[in-house]
């Protein structure tokens, strides 16, 4: 039976079960092994490389574990096709192990083969302990349902920044009118300090002063060794890695000149720079306090790890700097962020009681937050895989995780807290994702446009999107079964299920049988129709697909034929409506309304209520509850239409009056739409000054004429 364990006790495993007796070659194939481990264990993979490569030429006891390692190696500088290449090799030469089969899956699922991904995971399953059940099922779920993260994607448009480099450029930041940025790119051509991690110049913060200033580009090339020619030094350091920080110092000339101004960005500030890295960071909403990343300035057991740092911006310049006093120097804390009304500094960790990997931890930045102790944040967010680079928006948090179900790599998520409960993690689908690593997204104000990092060309990149959610047209006819006549006045209900949450709308149809939907591609939806006279009809219409327009099979809808009774009219509200045509027969109303309440009479009342601000379209505070009143109104009687006029004084222009009063008609119609109902129920016009119903010689006269008015009209019809 193949066994499946753990990396770290895969390590231990091949030390113990490879041993044999040692020829010259061997030995000289051991001694290159010996140096590519001690970069290996010190996280200095792009050294490892060569040294392994060496190794393997020269057979002997440590061939299994240099192959290992030599694989890990590639993955960890995201030289993904060498990887896979050698983890097969290890397979096919020592076997299966849970580690190499599930970078395999991964791989896999990196180039979109995801038959093959879930193959792998499904095997694993069979295999290895049950606390890997729940990682393994998502990630087997992911990749078996990736059709549903491609639902949305008509909802954004992708497009790759210019100001990216061939080294590693994420994990963008709004600061003033511009962006803030992390990146390894180069500063000069001549020799420069690198990281040995993936052979790239330390991290730093990058400073784009104005959005305006960044252009788009259609691709960019990804990452090319060819380019670099290295050169090993000394250890000099040892840094600890997260997702997008390099660990090892290298010397690097550049081939060729740098062309353009990219590579003379300033960096952000001088005062947030030293010897290692540095980002990712947040600020605070006065723009005076950031919280960033950097490698310790104190080593634990000759590494640096990472720990996030606060400073103020004082006089010009960044400083009194300080270390948050949670962090601890043998663990990593990193990727910062500030929730909406900063009460919470959330961030990244591997400290002792996660769930494995990096999960998400955050703090309570009260009086004396000093004292505070890391807290998880939730198991529904932190998975045994790895969280990184949360941030927020309103109240919504987005991270990243390779622990859920996903496209492949670090996929983008969102999710939101209800009475201090968070919710289910929703994945932001395709182009925001990839079947790479995604991660690090903001949004402006309006959540219309924003930026995030992804690696799906090779490197670490930052892309540019803008959200617009696309609606699709769904149209439809109802017709008696019997006579083919077209059916008006039929109440049709549409129901879906959108993001978790049941949507509802409801219309009629007009005269000539015909009515209209807005709908989202990639999702059910299940029809109603009623209309007296007739039997009720329901049915369903599979997912749609991303046509503008989807013109339904006309409903056919049979006519009830009942045995005439003795006729007995009935009056139970006693308004002369008999019960048979009063649509509300246990309420006193009126027969032009069909026995229904004289509404119009509180929609006149109500509608006097309705506000703007002085000599604009924008509604007043105040009018939200009038509004709000007619519009439960339009929902409780579905079979009314409202006509709203715009009515002006005649301060200023003819012209601008009409202007105006066109405008806060369409105000007060736009608002009834965004509560959720059919457009078709509403007409908007404007009058301006043409039909004052009092003097406009008196400001009490000028006030009565500054209105809007509303008429409703039933059309509920009877057969």
């Amino acid at each position: 039976m193949k066994r499946f364990i753990t990396y770290s006790f895969l390590i231990l495993s091949l030390f113990n079960g490879f041993a044999s007796a040692q020829s010259g070659k061997s030995r000289k194939g051991d001694d290159y092994f010996k140096v590519g481990e001690k970069e290996f264990t010190d996280q200095r993979y792009m050294y490892a490389i060569p040294f392994f490569n060496t190794a393997l030429k020269y057979p002997g006891k440590n061939d299994s574990l240099a192959l290992l390692h030599l694989a890990e190696s590639y993955w960890y500088t995201k030289n993904y096709d060498s990887a896979k290449i050698i983890y097969q090799k290890f397979e096919s030469n020592f076997g299966p192990q849970f580690t190499t089969t599930q970078r395999l899956a991964e791989l896999s699922a990196n180039q979109k083969d995801y038959s093959k991904a879930i193959n792998d995971y499904k095997k694993l399953l069979g295999e290895v302990p049950l606390r890997y059940n729940s990682l393994l099922n998502e990630r087997l779920t992911g990749f078996s349902r990736t059709d549903e993260y491609m639902k949305d994607s008509l909802d954004y448009s992708v497009k790759l920044l210019k100001l990216n480099t061939k080294q590693q450029d994420f994990s963008p930041h709004y600061f003033g009118n511009g962006l803030v940025f992390v990146s390894s790119r180069y500063t000069k051509n001549t020799a420069e300090k690198e990281f040995g991690w993936d052979g790239l110049p330390f991290s730093s913060i990058y400073w784009v002063k104005d959005t305006a200033d960044l252009y788009t580009v259609d691709t960019i090339s990804g990452y090319n060794s060819g380019n670099i020619n290295l050169a090993i030094k000394a250890n000099d350091d040892f840094t600890a890695r997260t997702s997008n920080d390099n660990d090892i110092i290298m010397v690097s000339n550049k081939r060729g000149d740098y062309n353009g101004t990219l590579h003379k960005l300033a960096r952000f500030s001088d005062d947030l720079s030293n010897k290692y890295n540095y980002g990712p960071l947040c600020f605070n909403k006065a723009g005076d306090k950031v919280y960033y990343t950097r490698n310790a300035l104190k080593a634990y057991k000759r590494k640096y790890n990472l720990e996030i740092c606060e400073a103020s911006f004082e006089n010009g310049s960044w400083g009194n700097v300080k270390v948050m006093p949670f962090v601890q120097l043998e663990y990593d804390y990193y990727h910062p962020a500030l929730n909406k009304d900063e009460s919470r500094l959330y961030f990244c960790s591997n400290i002792p009681g996660g769930l494995g990997g990096s999960d998400i931890y955050y703090i309570n930045l009260t009086s004396d937050y000093e004292k505070s102790v890391p807290l998880n944040i939730d198991n529904k967010i932190n998975t045994s895989g790895n969280e990184l680079f949360p941030t927020f928006q309103g109240d919504t948090l987005y991270y990243s995780s390779d622990g859920l179900s996903g496209l492949g790599g670090m996929d983008i998520f969102q999710t939101s807290a209800v009475k201090g409960m968070w919710k289910k993690p929703l994945n932001m689908g395709y182009p925001i994702n990839s079947s790479y690593d995604d991660f690090g997204i903001i949004f402006n104000a309006k959540k219309t446009r924003g930026y995030f990092s992804s690696n799906r060309l090779g490197t670490d990149d930052i892309y540019t999107f803008g959200y617009e959610p696309f609606f699709l047209q769904l149209k439809g006819t109802v017709l008696s079964r019997l006579t083919q006549r077209r059916l008006d006045s039929t109440k049709v209900v549409i129901r879906t299920v959108i993001d978790e949450k049941p949507i509802v709308d409801s219309l009629v149809t007009d005269f000539t049988g015909n009515f209209k939907f807005p709908v989202k591609p990639g999702r059910t939806y299940s029809f109603a129709f009623t209309r007296n006279g007739y039997n009720d009809t329901a049915y369903y219409i599979p997912e749609l697909g991303t046509q503008y327009e989807f013109m339904m099979d006309p409903t056919l809808l049979s006519q009830k034929f009942k045995p005439v009774p003795p006729q007995v009219v009935t009056d139970r509200d006693k308004d002369s409506v008999p019960d048979v045509k009063d649509k509300c027969p246990d309420v006193k109303g009126i027969k032009e309304n069909y026995g229904c309440p004289d509404v119009q009479a509180r929609i006149n009342e109500l509608a006097k209520m309705v506000f703007f601000k002085t000599a604009s379209a924008e509604l007043s505070p105040v009018a939200l509850k009038p509004l709000n009143e007619i519009a439960d109104i339009m929902t409780e009687y579905p079979w009314i239409t409202l006509s709203i006029e715009g009515h002006t004084d005649n301060v200023a222009s003819a012209p601008y009056n009409l202007d105006l009063s066109n405008r806060r008609a369409k105000s007060v119609k736009t608002f009834f739409i965004k509560r959720g109902l059919a457009e078709n129920r509403f007409s908007s016009a404007g009058y301006g000054l043409t039909r004052p119903i009092a003097d406009n010689k008196t400001v009490e006269g000028r006030a009565m004429n500054r209105r809007v008015a509303m008429k409703a009209d039933f059309h509920y019809k009877y057969e």
